[in-house]
Order: C-alpha cells, then structure tokens, then sequence
C-alpha cells in the first residue's frame, strides 16, 4: 500500500492551502511515532508503515507523477492512495473517488501522466478564494479557518489510519466522508 501526500517542497510552501497532502501526512507520522527520511532515488520523502509506505514528493506539485513513477519501478503495491487539496469542495469537506478525472488539478494530472497504476483520492476540501486561484491555494489558511482545518486535518489523519489497519478503500469512504 502506498499512501501519497501531495504538495510543495520547501518553507515557502509550507502549510499553505496546496500542502494539505504533506500536512495530514505529517500529522500521520507524528501519531505513529514516525519520520520520513529523503531518497534522491524516489524523489521524495518517505516513511515505512508497517508493510504500507508513505510519500510526499519533492519535485514540486506539477511534476508529482515523476516521483511516484521512481517509487513504484522499486516497489510493488496494491493500492494507492493521494490525498490532495480539492478546490471544489469547501473547506471542511473530506471526500474520498476511487475513479474519475484530475479535476483540473496539476499533481492528480502529473500522476496520472506518469502512472498506468490506477489510484483512490482523498480529497480535502479547501474552498474558492475570491483572488486568482494560484494566488488562492499558494496562501495559508487565515485564523479564522484555522480550527476548522485542524478538525479536517485531525479527521483525515484518523480516516488514513483506518485504512492503514483496515485497507479497505469503500469501507473508508462510507465511513470518513464529510461534508462542510
């Protein structure tokens, strides 16, 4: 199983709207007693869950595909699972697509350029700004939404280890959907 967070490297991208995949990864990491280390060879960041594995790409969001592609030509899986920032759903939604398109989203189309493996996604919510929407999901949550993302975080973090423990994708859906 391998569980992908995704996201942008470096401080200036940090816990920004776009980061929610590294962010809800860390969180999961940090509940498990974990830390990631680098490998150049997958062009990311990964940690060993058990017989799962986590990754969070480094080759910046648009070219996503290419670190899975690196880690999948070494390691066999069964199932995958992104879990990405989704501008069409609201902030405080959590939803969870076992098919369907990228939704217009460059990491989701990255991966799906570089990946014949299929892929599950789950997908948090993090609403329209009423700006650009680059300039949208590169800035931070303001305080006001700051709550309601730590419960998201917090629930997604909960949904990742069921599935973990569980690894049944529709038993996850049915139970750790959310609506705004």
């Amino acid at each position: 199983m391998l569980v992908v967070g995704l996201g942008n490297p470096t401080p200036t991208y940090a816990h920004t709207r776009h980061n929610v995949g590294f962010d809800i990864l860390d969180l999961l990491a940090q509940s498990l007693n974990i830390s990631f280390k680098h490998s150049k060879l997958y062009q990311g960041d990964y940690a060993k869950v058990g017989t799962a594995y986590l990754l969070k790409p480094t080759t910046y969001m648009n070219n996503s595909g290419q670190a899975v592609q690196a880690f999948l030509a070494r390691h066999s899986v069964e199932s995958i699972l992104v879990a990405h920032d989704d501008l069409d759903l609201p902030l405080g939604a959590v939803r969870f697509k076992a098919k369907g398109s990228s939704g217009g989203h460059n990491g989701l189309k990255s991966i799906m350029a570089h990946c014949t493996h299929p892929f599950y996604k789950m997908k948090i919510g993090i609403g329209r700004g009423k700006g650009g929407v680059i300039s949208h999901v590169l800035e931070r949550f303001n305080q006001e939404e700051q709550f309601l993302l730590n419960e998201i975080l917090e629930h997604a973090k909960e949904a990742l280890l069921f599935y973990l423990e569980k690894g049944d994708f529709y038993a996850l859906q049915n139970q750790f959907t959310r609506r705004a």
